[in-house]
């Protein structure tokens, strides 16, 4: 008589998406998801067929009994040998397998079932919740298209960004790994994330062709791929299938407001799309004269097709940016007129989608800025984070917002989570720097600042900050070297320096009355003659009579920065004088 097979009850399924996975010779299946994969291909398995799979799983290499499988497979039902014997047959015929010459699946005469290859029980894999889209390689070997490709990753970025149980890491950060040699393990410890979604991008004849994948990035394990090929017209449609096929995949909870987001699919004119993405090329750059770009092109792609919502807030966007903080070349007549200009475009975009979070967010500040309306911006920027939590530019909006009350606690957790969200983000960290600096946290300015440098030495604006902390500081010097290095002042001009060794800190400030700032583009006269930058030095001189007299001045060009009169340190000692709480006042700062 043969040997007795060991025996064992089966247990009742209880798996976790993700978690609980099973590889056995070229399969794979994961309980949780109730899935079978060979390779990137899923098998088609029924979910009684499935539970039936998994039951023997997870007792392998023991044999199952028959009455075992029955139990667990149709619970509180009576179900007789033959539904299982065909049940059998049915899971053996989806797998591939035949009961002559078993590979996956055993029959073990008079007792019950058996797995036939060895069972290895996979590493419990943590649930996938943050990710990153490295950039998307540009398949036309044409350079002059790596505008397109760029863009067609935003855009990936963006649709994924709507989905709130997800931490998707911003553009910024995500496009320093272009062309990069860096394994995927360490790119995700970089960017703190679980997965990266990593592919190809070519527009061909009015189509586009997207081939993605999907890897756990600490395994390089690849988890999902596809390829999309559609017209350009309908390349929305193509990001927001690409964005809930992702979803899916990571297994990621989708609110019904977010899946309604991201079903909306409209049509786009070619060309105007074209324009959009060159223009937000030229604004990812963020320099002066690339915003200025940026704004053409924005300005194209809504000629090209009016009724275009994501080109009107683009340029919205583009007009707040190149107004503040790259305002040092424009007068206050200039720095209005693009905010107006991005006002219209703002709200022209929301008039057509209201649902676009970067138009709110861009409303919101020029709201501020604008407008000195401190409640509209914060329901503007309150309904962006609602529409898209996970993006940096939205948190650090809100974090300069708080700034201007002096919100501190409030501050320092929205530049977290902004970081946190961009964390390569070089403009980020610097303007984090300067926030601190405005609600008098010099040391977490400093910290900041001196983070932007680690990833980039010579980046002007940490020092900008730097030499403010110093001035701050009483540390004249000290702030002539940062705002030489800033290139706020010409690194050859000793006249700064001279000033202050013979005259101390009035001397140094009485040579900004005369001189000002002496490097290009901050030559041009509109900085010095710009009432507000002349009030700031009188303040410093404690010529309180004076520095009233050019705030007024400035009051009445309604000059922008009138918003930092509570958040910049300098005006301090004139905090008792009632000439300046009137002002205050007028400004409407809470």
């Amino acid at each position: 008589m043969s040997e007795r097979p060991k025996e064992v009850v089966a247990p009742r399924r209880t798996g976790v998406p993700g978690v609980e996975r099973y590889r056995f010779a070229d399969l794979e299946a994961d309980a949780g998801a109730g899935t079978v994969k060979r390779g990137d291909q899923t098998l088609s398995l029924s979910p009684l067929s499935f539970d039936l799979l998994l039951a023997l799983l997870r007792c392998a290499p023991q044999v199952l009994r028959r009455q075992d499988l029955l139990a667990t497979v149709w619970p509180n039902e009576f179900v007789n040998d033959d539904t299982l014997s065909k049940r059998v047959r049915l899971l053996r015929d989806a797998l591939g397998d035949m009961a002559e010459d078993p590979r996956y699946v055993a029959s073990v005469r008079g007792w019950g079932y058996k797995i036939v290859p060895n069972v290895e029980r996979l590493e419990d894999q943590p649930p996938i919740r943050a990710l990153a889209v490295l950039p998307l390689a540009n398949l036309s070997g044409d350079p002059e298209q790596e505008y397109f490709a760029d863009g067609m990753t935003e855009t990936l970025i963006s649709h994924l960004a709507r989905i709130r149980s997800l931490k998707v890491i911003s553009r910024t950060s995500v496009m320093h790994y272009k062309h990069t040699d860096r394994r995927l393990p360490q790119i995700a410890r970089e960017l703190g994330v679980d997965a990266v979604v990593e592919g190809t991008v070519q527009a061909i004849g009015g189509r586009v062709r997207v081939s993605v994948q999907l890897i756990r990035a600490l395994t390089d394990e690849h988890l999902w791929a596809e390829i999309y090929d559609r017209e350009l017209a309908d390349v929305f449609a193509l990001h927001a299938e690409l964005a809930m096929s992702i979803a899916a995949e990571v297994q990621a909870f989708v609110t019904p407001e977010e899946r309604t987001l991201l079903e909306k699919r409209p049509r786009v004119n070619p060309a105007a799309h074209e324009s959009e993405l060159r223009a937000r090329y030229f604004l990812a750059k963020f320099t002066g004269c690339d915003l200025d770009r940026s704004i053409a092109y924005f300005e194209h792609a809504i000629h090209q097709d009016s009724s275009f919502a994501e080109a009107q807030s683009g340029l919205a966007l583009a007009c707040m940016f190149r107004a503040i903080p790259l305002t040092a070349d424009l007068t206050v007549a200039r720095q209005r007129e693009l905010l107006g200009k991005g006002k219209a475009a703002a709200r022209g975009a929301l008039a057509s989608e209201c649902t676009l979070a970067e138009a709110h967010a861009a409303h919101g500040m020029i709201l501020l800025y604008h407008d000195w309306d401190w409640q509209g911006a914060e329901n503007a920027l309150e309904r962006a984070l609602e529409l898209d939590g996970n993006s940096a530019m939205s948190h650090g909006c809100r974090a300069c917002l708080a700034a201007t009350t002096l919100d501190r606690a409030r501050v320092l957790c929205e530049l977290r989570r902004a970081i946190e969200l961009d964390p390569l983000n070089l403009f980020i960290r610097a303007e984090a720097a300067e926030f601190c600096f405005w609600v008098r946290d010099y040391a977490q300015a400093v910290e900041y600042a001196s983070q932007t440098l680690d990833l980039n030495p010579s980046f002007p604006r940490a020092h900008f900050v730097l030499g403010r902390v110093h001035e701050a500081e009483g540390r004249i010097a000290d702030a002539i070297a940062e705002y030489q290095q800033a290139e706020v002042i010409s690194s050859g001009d000793k006249s700064a320096l001279r000033a202050f060794q013979q005259g101390g800190a009035a001397g140094y400030h009485r040579w900004v009355l005369r001189s000002g700032i002496t490097a290009s583009p901050y030559a041009a006269a509109s900085i010095r003659e710009r009432p507000f930058f002349r009030a700031r030095a009188y303040a410093r001189l404690g010529e309180f009579g004076e520095a009233i007299k050019y705030l007024e001045q400035a009051y009445a060009q309604r000059e922008c920065l009138l918003v930092l009169l509570r958040a910049q340190e300098w005006w301090d000692p004139m905090r008792s004088d009632a000439r300046f709480a009137d002002l205050v006042r007028r400004v409407g700062i809470p």
